[in-house]
């Protein structure tokens, strides 16, 4: 646990000007235990549904609908030995978090997908996206339609990011491992809405996170800002006229909260601050209006900035060049093997042939109209389907993850409490109820969790290996 006198001092006299007479306040706060929070995947179930499955009367995020604190039940929670990561182990142990119904996502940090507006049809980039969390939030608004680029410079932390984006079960996604500069060479004026939750020194971050302070003592808000500024300034270009852009730390810095933003503004005459009303204990900067921070002495989540922005004009003659664009940019289809056909046809879904993509052997359904140039390096482009083998097809664990439970013919149904979905989690050879020979999908409580290749009643396991249960 921090502690006041660990403080740098410069970092508590910008507190204390911040905060003024609340200074003690926050102070209190971060010997407070952190929040745990949980956030429906809109894409597989409702709010409501989630609570009746986890048999919870949760509490909601009062600026997110779909957001929920978690509390662990009466008697552990009011433990002062349970830890933060303990609590976070028990939710991720649950085999509906394996059937990606929900995130596990601090609740401060569901608010900047929240307040940007997205709607179905949208394309949207998530531009420093990694592990997730915005992302499938974004995802889920779209509700498949319209389009998801999720991008993240690292190629370590793109890891994560692939595995929520395929256990949420998206398909209208681009997975990119890009620095921006590239990616606003390809996607000029092209998003609708863009969310730059930037690298920061994670001020905000302190009570939850010890590794985040060892780094801030390391370097302080003034290596970040450049940074930030920079990433600002390629999404500028790739937002179209008339869209929103988000802007987003986990940071209570001036200088790289109001100070980057104030210094993409100068420069950027067609961007104007977008107010978010100052609610649910959100603080409004008094530097930059309009704008806002979240205090944990204030509100029942971590600390974060976020703003909106809008970009004036109109999208109109934008639309009709990427438009044109994206037509130059498909091939002809090729001819698809026989065993991917008859795979597909399994599933009770209608299926754009035109947009099934085969490369080495794997075939990906491509998201509908989705630029893809290939000057840049894609980790997914739409749903890995699975991959073509000599006289059959493997299906693979993306694709069951996006399969409904009424789009297969005979799912392997399982409760939740049936010893056989822990096993099936970690892998092991489960029996079925009734005899089968073939591929099936295996779902708890009517959602999906893989698959499995069933001989008579035996299933062999077919989970994938890295997401098993440990």
């Amino acid at each position: 646990m921090i502690q006041e006198k660990d403080l740098p001092k410069a970092y508590k006299d910008s507190m204390k000007d911040l905060l003024g007479a609340e200074y003690d306040a926050y102070i209190d706060s971060l010997y407070e235990k952190p929040y745990v929070g949980i956030r429906t995947n809109l894409l597989k179930l409702t709010p409501d549904r989630l609570k009746e499955l986890l048999d919870r009367d949760f509490k909601s995020v009062p600026w997110v609908k779909e957001g929920f604190y978690f509390e662990e039940e009466k008697g552990v929670l009011t433990t002062p030995s349970i830890k933060y990561d303990e609590k976070i182990k028990s939710i991720s142990k649950n085999p509906y978090y394996f059937a990606g119904l929900y995130y596990i996502q601090e609740p401060s940090a569901m608010t900047p997908a929240s307040v940007a507006g997205i709607k179905p049809g949208d394309k949207v980039l998530d531009l420093c996206a990694a592990p997730g969390g915005k992302s499938t939030q974004a995802a889920s608004y779209l509700q498949g339609e319209g389009l998801l680029v999720t991008n993240d410079f690292s190629a370590s932390r793109v890891k994560a990011l692939q595995k929520n984006i395929e256990v949420s079960g998206i398909d209208n996604v681009l997975i990119t491992n890009e620095d921006p500069k590239n990616l606003s060479k390809v996607y000029i004026e092209y998003f609708d809405k863009i969310i730059v939750d930037a690298p920061c020194s994670g001020e905000g971050m302190f009570r939850r996170d010890s590794a985040v302070f060892k780094a801030y003592l390391g370097r302080g808000p003034e290596f970040f800002t450049g940074i930030q500024v920079s990433i600002l300034n390629e999404a500028a270009k790739m937002l179209k006229p008339g869209g929103t852009l988000v802007y987003s730390t986990c940071t209570y810095s001036s200088v790289e909260d109001e100070g980057s933003l104030i210094n993409f503004l100068e420069n950027h005459s067609d961007f104007t601050i977008e107010k978010i009303t100052p609610e649910f204990g959100f603080e409004e900067s008094k530097k930059l209006p309009g704008t806002v921070r979240l205090f944990p002495h204030k509100l029942k989540g971590e600390g974060h900035f976020v703003a909106r922005l809008k970009k004036k004009g109109s999208e109109t003659e934008i639309v009709s060049k990427n438009n044109e664009k994206e037509k130059n940019k498909r091939k002809k289809p090729p001819k698809l093997p026989e065993e991917l056909l008859q795979f597909l046809k399994k599933i009770k879904r209608d299926w754009d042939y035109d947009r099934i993509f085969i490369n080495k052997d794997y075939a990906y359904y491509l998201p509908k109209d989705a630029l893809i140039d290939k000057s840049l390096h894609y980790i997914r482009t739409g749903l890995l389907l699975g991959e073509i083998k000599k006289n059959r097809f493997e299906p693979f664990q993306a694709l069951a993850m996006n399969i409904k439970f009424d789009e297969w013919e005979n799912p392997l149904s399982l409760s939740a409490d049936d010893e056989r979905v822990i096993k099936y989690l970690k892998g092991e050879t489960i029996e079925a109820d009734d005899e089968y020979n073939g591929i099936r999908l295996v779902c708890v409580d009517g959602f999906s969790l893989g698959f499995v290749k069933q001989n008579k009643r035996s299933c062999k396991n077919k989970y994938y290996q890295g997401w098993r249960w440990m």
